[in-house]
């Protein structure tokens, strides 16, 4: 009975969208609604989340919503509603505010080929970048479709959904968008 219900195509209105005080430390991005409502990027034809066609219509700034998740092969899942900082021991700087430290995310096992500050996936704007930090053993990034290819240290990477980050040919991480 519920897949005879109809879906609306009219854009959901941005006065019922849910606000909280967590918005407030989000960075604000523009964004357009798929008929959904889910948000995505300006320039996006279909929905990041549900894959519906956009509707034309002028982008509005928004705190940006989470891009994903990192899903790791040792098991757990880390959202990507912040930056994230990827070791065997990965330490941030104890002054930054406690709304611009990234998630720390403990990898690898005793036998160091992880290096302590491994690599980080930084966010800006709508994009997810990758980077390795001079790790001894390296960070490869796979995009769907693609050869994996090793990062130059310091080097940023943009990745799409379906990417395979590995560690040190040791642990992997695979960005995905939950629909």
């Amino acid at each position: 009975m519920a897949d005879d219900v109809p879906v609306a195509d009219v854009t959901t209105s941005r006065g019922g969208l849910p606000r909280s005080d967590e918005d407030l430390d989000r960075p604000v991005v523009l964004a357009v609604l798929c008929p959904a409502g889910h948000h995505s990027p300006p320039h996006a034809g279909r929905c990041r989340t549900c894959r519906r066609e956009i509707p034309p219509q002028q982008p509005t700034p928004i705190p940006r919503p989470p891009l994903g998740v990192l899903r790791i092969s040792t098991g757990g899942v880390v959202p990507l509603d912040r930056g994230v900082l990827l070791g065997r021991a990965p330490r941030v700087n104890e002054e930054l505010p406690a709304n611009q430290r990234p998630h720390l995310i403990r990898v690898g096992g005793v036998d160091r080929d992880i290096s302590r500050n491994h690599a980080e996936v930084v966010l800006e704007g709508w994009h997810v970048l990758v980077r390795d930090l001079g790790s001894t053993n390296g960070t490869t990034v796979a995009l769907p479709g693609e050869e994996p290819v090793r990062l130059r240290p310091t080097e940023d990477q943009g990745i799409e959904p379906g990417t395979v980050i590995t560690l040190a040919d040791e642990v992997s991480l695979t960005y995905e968008v939950e629909g």
